[in-house]
């Protein structure tokens, strides 16, 4: 999928925030900071990363394999990397 500058900015953006949340976590260490302090800013970067996950999927779905629905050959390759995700995903 080609992202034009305006879909790829929020996505960016998300990207820098879960970046300086785990920079974070190095200098709430090095600071001694409480465990269950650490724990939740780790939780707060799965929810972030799962969030980040879910566009990405949903961005997948309604472009790369919507557009791909004329071309039978092309939507079987889309079907089955949304297969391949979500084996990997609960695995």
């Amino acid at each position: 999928m080609h992202r034009d500058a305006s879909s790829s900015a929020p996505l960016l953006t998300r990207v820098r925030k879960i970046s300086g949340q785990v920079d974070g976590i190095g200098r709430m260490i090095e600071n001694n900071r409480e465990c269950p302090e650490i724990l939740n800013t780790i939780s707060a970067i799965h929810a972030a990363l799962r969030a980040l996950e879910a566009k990405l999927l949903e961005d997948h779905i309604r472009h790369c394999v919507h557009d791909s629905i004329a071309d039978p050959k092309l939507l079987d390759q889309r079907l089955e990397e949304l297969i391949s995700l979500y084996k990997r995903r609960l695995a």
